[in-house]
């Protein structure tokens, strides 16, 4: 296993996901993230129509966008405020 594994390998019952991301700092659920969208990029380039799936668009549901806008107004104003 890869030193630089990421925190949550292995760690199958202590807590739940969401337990488990919480104790996370900053940058290891940066790195998390970082890791999971390099896999989905190996996935993605080794299909014959990747092409054709980055082409793809599909609307976000409506709760999931007014969620992420009032996310990035409250983020905005923490900036300002900053």
């Amino acid at each position: 296993m890869s030193d630089n594994a990421p925190p949550w390998l292995g760690k199958t019952g202590d807590v739940t996901e969401t337990q488990r991301y919480a104790k996370m700092t900053p940058a290891e659920r940066l790195g998390c993230w970082v890791e999971v969208m390099e896999l989905a990029h190996a996935i993605l380039v080794a299909r014959p129509d990747a092409r054709q799936v980055l082409a793809r668009t599909e609307p976000m549901p409506k709760h999931a966008e007014q969620t992420w806008l009032r996310l990035v107004r409250e983020a905005r104003g923490a900036r300002a405020a900053g």
